[in-house]
């Protein structure tokens, strides 16, 4: 017996969303490949971002997920959302420490 995709999409609330799953699948698949990739979701409030962000959480299985969340008093500050990211990174390396290091300047 074969599972139904689209079951997998709707028990996660992501209804009518098949495109961008896929866009997603296939992210992780060459993620999991050795392939480097960026993901930039964008769009207004309430459009389903973060149900898209945790369909690929969820999905990303082997991988190191890393997120962080851009709010409005931060606009002005500049790299705000990769000081999240590196403030919340546990195992410095030296690209951690090298990237902490410009962003004092």
């Amino acid at each position: 017996m074969t599972e139904d995709p689209g079951l997998r999409r709707r028990a996660s609330g992501l209804t009518d969303r098949r495109a961008e799953c896929s866009v997603l699948d296939r992210l992780v698949y060459a993620v999991l490949a050795g392939e480097s990739r960026v993901l930039v979701v964008r769009g207004e409030p309430g459009v389903g971002k973060s149900a898209l962000l945790d369909y690929l959480a969820g999905h990303a299985a082997g991988c190191r997920v890393a997120r962080a969340a851009g709010v409005e008093s931060e606009m002005e500050l500049a790299f705000a959302g990769l000081h999240q990211l590196l403030s919340a990174d546990a195992r410095p390396g030296p690209t951690c420490c090298q990237l902490r290091s410009a962003m004092r300047c």
